[in-house]
């Protein structure tokens, strides 16, 4: 194996799967998203281009994007995708310790988008402004704003939790 790419790999993957299961509250899931994910760089550095940090992290939350529409549409014409969203919300609960880390969790799947994303990729990936901006495509500018927000707006959800 190439020592670029395991390097890749050992640098990044922790991050990827925090991001992946953060997104999709499932942890085979957010673990196939990262294996696909460092497969989609293999293939791009074979074919001669090695990409950066923030192009794999927007190739994961795309792909995590891509999921979570595909259970949003299914939930639209099937009436047991509730049952399966219950599911992965208990694994999810069963694996958060404390009772505080439930509630960030939870006022984090609250936040819309970019808001989410940006919470997860800077507070649990700790990506800088810049890749931030590389992988959600907007400006630096945007990212501050947008954090700025993100974080005031999770402020507000856990003010009754203190």
């Amino acid at each position: 194996m190439n020592i670029w790419f395991r390097l890749q790999v050992n640098k990044n993957q922790n991050g990827l799967y925090a991001v992946c299961y953060q997104m999709l509250k499932d942890s085979l899931e957010a673990e196939e998203v990262v294996q696909d994910s460092f497969m989609k760089l293999w293939q791009a550095k074979e074919n001669g281009t090695k990409q950066s940090t923030a192009w794999l992290y927007r190739v994961a939350k795309n792909h995590c994007l891509d999921i979570i529409r595909r259970r949003v549409h299914e939930a639209k014409y099937q009436q047991h995708s509730l049952m399966d969203t219950q599911t992965a919300r208990s694994a999810c609960d069963e694996l958060q310790n404390a009772e505080l880390s439930d509630h960030i969790s939870a006022a984090i799947d609250e936040l819309k988008e970019p808001y989410k994303s940006l919470i997860v990729l800077r507070e649990i990936s700790q990506l800088s402004y810049q890749q931030l901006a590389d992988v959600l495509n907007l400006n630096v500018q945007q990212i501050k704003v947008y954090l700025h927000r993100a974080r005031n707006t999770l402020k507000e959800k856990l003010m009754d939790v203190t």
